[in-house]
């Protein structure tokens, strides 16, 4: 399975090795996962529309609320000089992947779950405390409270704008080792 996530690769004859890093790849996936995330967005607010008030669309927003709360909760740390812990990746991606959930298809959710990782992956790498996350923390909030509103285009223009500033941010911090 992480083999087809593209977080190892398989060597014939040799086993499996962590797959490299490299700039072509961080934009290749930033790229991808900014029309993937907006494309799983509008059907989001589709599927919100089409039925506002079936019992899906009121789970969707309970459930927005949890991932919301939670991740405020975390994000109050944010700007301590600290490794990105494993509960605050874990809350930023249940916020990410509930925002999108409502796309109502498992296979673009899936893909959404494989990019999070090749990003946070690079995130890791690049940004090795949460003091780096302050800025963009904030987006979460204005994100969600547009979701709330079922205000589709400025929902979307917050996450585009939210995707694009933390892939520049992962891209100015990272640094490569040199290729042998």
């Amino acid at each position: 399975q992480l083999a087809g996530d593209g977080l190892v690769v398989n060597e014939s004859q040799k086993g499996y090795r962590v797959a490299p890093v490299s700039l072509e790849d961080l934009r290749d996936v930033c790229d991808i996962r900014l029309k993937v995330e907006l494309m799983a967005l509008d059907l989001a607010f589709d599927n919100a529309g089409a039925a506002p008030d079936s019992a899906p669309v009121a789970d969707w927003d309970r459930r927005m609320k949890q991932a919301h709360a939670a991740f405020i909760h975390i994000k109050a740390r944010v700007g301590e000089d600290a490794p990105i812990t494993a509960e605050w990746e874990e809350a930023h991606r249940e916020l990410h992947m509930t925002l999108l959930s409502a796309c109502a298809s498992p296979t673009l959710m899936r893909i959404c779950r494989q990019i999070h990782d090749r990003i946070h992956r690079y995130r890791r790498i690049a940004l090795p405390t949460k003091s780096y996350m302050g800025g963009i923390s904030d987006d979460h909030v204005e994100i969600s409270k547009a979701a709330y509103r079922r205000d589709r285009e400025g929902c979307k223009a917050l996450l585009e704008r939210h995707i694009v500033e933390s892939n520049q941010l992962i891209e100015e911090n990272i640094c490569f080792a040199p290729n042998p």
